[in-house]
């Protein structure tokens, strides 16, 4: 694969996430729901009937255990999640879907994995094709990604970066139950200022991400341009020494020819 086709394929399956219309449905539907984005996708990677070690989901989801642990205190708070006993060694906590957690995924899937507009622009079979193929690159990428944050270094990297995470999270996830005891006006206040937070930083990362794209695409037209003021000059010059070189060559000839 050349550099040009992997930048091509990175950059729009980029685009197609920070969508407008991805983000905003991502968002609308955790709102919905009463949850936060990240409660959102960790509830949506639990399959239904399936109890899973919380120190399990910290490995999947390459983070330490307290991010886990607020994310699933806010599923068991919103009725959507429970904490049980492992039958094998009850020092393990295992979680699972509540019967309301699985049919609130059951709606959450429907949405965030739900078409988008530029569907449109591919025919079925086309859909069928890229469907396939993009199944493909993300199991091949998850992977790569396993055997990554398989190393040390990588892993206590992504575990930094997630410990940030989970302060600024919790600090919002305190002003949230602090709103629920005072009414639902000010819970649903808390989570349009969050939903706020969200899409300014979206819309930060997707600037940055365009800004990068179109780094090479200015220099580009500027060489462009720059070539074009060159050949410019270049023709003038040459018009400038042809017209010259007949002036020249005419003042020759009348200063040859004969008088009469």
């Amino acid at each position: 694969m050349t550099e040009d086709t992997a930048r091509q394929i990175t950059q729009a399956v980029a685009e197609l996430f920070f969508s407008a219309e991805n983000q905003a449905t991502f968002m609308d539907t955790a709102a919905e729901l009463g949850l936060t984005p990240p409660m959102l996708k960790g509830m949506l990677e639990l399959e239904p009937g399936e109890a899973v070690p919380m120190r399990h989901l910290a490995d999947r989801w390459g983070c330490d255990a307290s991010f886990v642990t607020v994310v699933v205190d806010g599923l068991e708070g919103r009725g959507f999640a429970e904490r049980r006993v492992a039958p094998h060694d009850r020092r393990i906590k295992a979680v699972e879907l509540t019967p309301e957690g699985v049919e609130a995924r059951e709606r959450a899937v429907h949405a965030v994995y739900g078409p988008r507009a530029g569907f449109d622009a591919l025919s079925e079979r086309e859909q069928v094709t890229l469907a396939k193929l993009l199944t493909k690159m993300a199991e091949a990428q998850a992977a790569h990604d396993a055997e990554l944050l398989a190393r040390p270094d990588v892993r206590a990297s992504v575990r930094r970066a997630t410990a940030q995470r989970t302060r600024e999270f919790r600090g919002r996830d305190n002003r949230m139950h602090a709103a629920t005891e005072g009414g639902w006006r000010e819970h649903l206040e808390v989570h349009r200022e969050e939903l706020r937070y969200l899409r300014e930083e979206l819309a930060r990362m997707r600037d940055d991400l365009r800004s990068q794209m179109r780094g090479p695409v200015d220099d580009l037209k500027a060489a462009k341009n720059e070539a074009k003021g060159d050949l410019k000059a270049a023709k003038e010059d040459i018009k400038g020494e042809l017209k010259g070189a007949r002036d020249d060559m005419v003042a020759h000839l009348r200063g040859r020819r004969p008088r009469r």
